[in-house]
């Protein structure tokens, strides 16, 4: 399958800081929001318990625990189906999952990792399970975590062998704990990761024993853990936003909800996760807001996709669209109107074609359960100042385009649209007139979230990111009632008044002048 240029370039891991280690002195190893585990402890105690898990945190108040997560260890195969308050759950690889717990009136959500044997190869597998996975209980969590040797082992396995590391500061804190270890505990752990990673043994050796800011200053440490990070990465099914398609193609579940869409019948067990369209007029902040999401939100693997004609899936439809805009500057298409018409209809479904496979790729990576999906300047972009009446039925072809599973509509104000899109040298009385189109569309859809332009940009993010759970808890409920999940429906008025006489509504991009 052959993808525009962007896609491909994205997916090709060059160098970039994404790779690389963040220094120690930056403090990325920060604690978590003590808040958000404090309105989150008795759904945190509820998960663990039903796994039987241990904490891969040492032993101390759960609300000083740093990292990103919360990390648990769990040799149960559990087949989490329980109602959780607030939470998403979803199954990764391996019988292991990914909770995501939330709290509405916070901008962050809790991400549980419930991790298992399962991730380690055979070799690391058996040492861990006769020399190490103790459990000890906690006075300050009143739960059981893996001891202290467990975790160092488990951790050097981590960073080292899968190169799961974001940051020098998380290296710098593991040292430390092994410099804490007796002399034989420490000379014990030293075999141990000897045996099972002789690839990685020079490198953990020198961790290990050297001074750690000449081992953080080394090139040759640089090196190795952006070429893991890198590995780690290519293996990734999506990252920064991007699928790499490779990875997804042959996955069972993906080829079923691709073929079959919303008419595949999921069992009880099955956590499918949201699919929402961020929509608005120019201006509205849609951009801003989805980069937000693709770095803030990277733990429920987002995949973006931006629905504009000019940013196709495929190669080719780049090719083709340049071509037949090209015809339509020449003399046979400016003098011939039959002619004209026909190019339009053939840009106009090689367009919408190419934007269907976007959105089935999109609604399959959500409906498979591997990561939400977010797709930005949605087909209701056009729909909205081209609604078909009773004078003309059949354009815009948008509106056969099918929605996703939700709706997040941001608005913005008229003058705040010219301001902000000067570039785009839209007059106020378009924008008024494409603003009132917008709110009378709206009210024809079942399930629209609307964000009022008085909101500022974290009580945004808040909101939608409090519709990605609404989704989530709606879906699954309509799985277990049918088996099937349930989009966006949109009855339509074909009796609804356009707003913006004598404007020109039709989109830049549109082949119809």
């Amino acid at each position: 399958m052959l993808m525009v240029d962007g896609y491909r370039k994205a997916l090709k891991m060059t160098k970039s800081k994404l790779y690389k280690l963040t220094p120690s002195k930056s403090k990325i190893n920060q604690k978590l929001d003590k808040k958000l585990i404090s309105n989150n402890k008795k759904n945190i105690f509820k998960i663990i318990k039903i796994f039987k898990g241990r904490l891969i945190h040492n032993c101390q108040d759960i609300k000083n625990f740093t990292g990103r997560d919360i990390d648990v260890f769990s040799n149960e195969k559990t087949f989490l189906n329980r109602k959780i308050k607030d939470s998403i759950i979803r199954n990764t690889d391996d019988n292991s999952f990914r909770i995501y717990l939330n709290d509405k009136k916070k901008i962050n959500f809790l991400s549980i990792d419930i991790e298992n044997l399962n991730q380690m190869s055979w070799g690391v597998k058996k040492v861990f399970l006769k020399n190490y996975n103790k459990k000890i209980y906690c006075n300050y969590t009143k739960l059981h975590h893996l001891d202290r040797e467990s975790i160092i082992f488990y951790k050097l396995v981590k960073y080292f062998k899968f190169g799961t590391i974001h940051s020098f500061n998380q290296l710098l804190i593991l040292k430390k704990e092994i410099n804490n270890l007796r002399d034989n505990d420490k000379k014990f752990l030293i075999s141990s990761i000897n045996n099972v990673m002789p690839h990685e043994k020079k490198i953990i050796n020198d961790f290990i024993f050297f001074n750690f800011k000449k081992f953080e200053k080394n090139k040759s440490v640089h090196n190795f853990f952006y070429q893991k990070r890198l590995k780690r990465q290519k293996e990734r099914m999506v990252f920064s936003g991007r699928l790499n398609f490779k990875k997804i193609i042959f996955k069972k579940k993906f080829l079923y909800a691709l073929v079959f869409g919303s008419k595949k019948k999921w069992r009880d067990s099955h956590n499918p996760m949201p699919a929402i369209a961020v929509v608005g007029n120019d201006g509205s902040g849609k951009t801003t807001i989805i980069n937000y999401i693709e770095k803030n939100f990277s733990k429920m693997d987002p995949l973006i996709f931006d629905m504009k004609a000019s940013k196709p899936f495929f190669s080719f439809t780049k090719i083709i669209r340049n071509v037949l805009k090209t015809f339509k500057k020449t003399f046979f298409c400016k003098n011939f109107q039959n002619i004209n018409f026909l190019i339009s209809i053939i840009g106009e479904i090689t367009d919408l074609t190419d934007k269907y496979f976007k959105y089935k790729i999109g609604m399959a990576w959500a409906d498979a359960g591997y990561g939400i999906t977010i797709f930005e300047r949605y087909p209701t972009d056009r729909i909205r100042g081209e609604f078909p009446n009773k004078n003309n039925k059949l354009l815009p072809l948008e509106q056969f385009f099918p929605f996703p599973d939700g709706l997040v509509y941001i608005d913005v104000l008229p003058k705040d649209s010219v301001r902000r899109k000067h570039k785009d040298k839209h007059s106020i009385q378009e924008m008024v007139s494409k603003r009132k189109n917008y709110i009378s569309l709206l009210k024809e859809f079942d399930e629209v979230e609307k964000i009022s332009q008085n909101n500022k940009l974290e009580e945004k993010i808040k909101k939608i990111k409090n519709y990605i759970f609404k989704i989530y808890d709606l879906k699954k409920k309509n799985l277990k009632k049918n088996g099937r999940p349930k989009r966006v429906f949109w009855k339509k008025n074909l009796n609804r008044i356009l707003a913006g006489k004598n404007l020109n509504k039709s989109q830049k991009e549109s082949f119809f002048d």
